[in-house]
């Protein structure tokens, strides 16, 4: 079975993740495999601008560590769509997907599933216009994808998403007395394919 790329960026050290996002960004510039890769590149390059100087901040008080949490999960998000996408174009040519500048998922591939969390909610948020998604992550997860949108009837893989290691994060983006639909799936084993939970709505206040 062919092996495609790897696009759970929450295990890559923080001193490694610039310096791929980066490599990422110079390898599909130009490339002939990804003549329409452009909208991806902008957001993965605001994203690492986002974070690199965040990073680099040295004994960072409280505000600042839980804003650099954000802008990573921002840019492993970044990251995660510019691999998805690779691997809906090419998924039966590596060489295609190598020329990212991204890993391949490890080999053999088990296909081992994991449970979804089975402790999810969506709240109000902290500020204004967001929603609070809580989740604990499930036993043999290394993180917690949520997916989410105001338009249900849409594919799932067009929902926005975020990954992240935390317990909670605020979803943000959308106008008050807009309902928006969420739901939660488990990241780790060996397989980006793993089962959603079921959807919550919530309206935001």
């Amino acid at each position: 079975m062919p092996r495609l790329l790897r696009t759970s960026f929450v295990p890559i050290a923080k001193d490694k993740i610039g310096p791929l996002a980066l490599n990422c960004i110079t390898r599909l510039t130009g490339n002939p495999y990804y003549k329409d890769i452009a909208h991806y590149t902008t957001d993965m390059q605001a994203a690492l601008d986002a974070y690199l100087p965040a990073a680099a901040i040295k004994n960072p008080v409280p505000e600042q560590t839980a804003a650099l949490s954000q802008l990573r999960d921002a840019l492993n998000q970044a990251l995660g769509n510019t691999a998805r996408y690779a691997n809906s174009l090419y998924p039966d040519n590596e060489a295609a997907l190598l020329s990212t500048g991204l890993d391949l998922t490890k080999e053999p591939e088990k296909r081992t599933s994991l449970e979804p969390p089975k402790k999810y909610e969506l709240g109000d948020g902290t500020e204004a216009d967001t929603l609070c998604a809580k989740v604990t992550r499930a036993l043999g997860a290394v993180a917690t994808e949520i997916r989410y949108t105001d338009a249900p009837d849409q594919p799932w893989h067009q929902w926005l998403s975020v990954t992240t290691t935390r317990p909670s994060v605020l979803l943000r983006g959308y106008k008050k007395k807009t309902e928006v639909f969420a739901m939660f799936r488990s990241v780790g084993g060996d397989t980006d394919d793993q089962p959603f939970s079921e959807v919550l709505s919530r309206i935001v206040q």
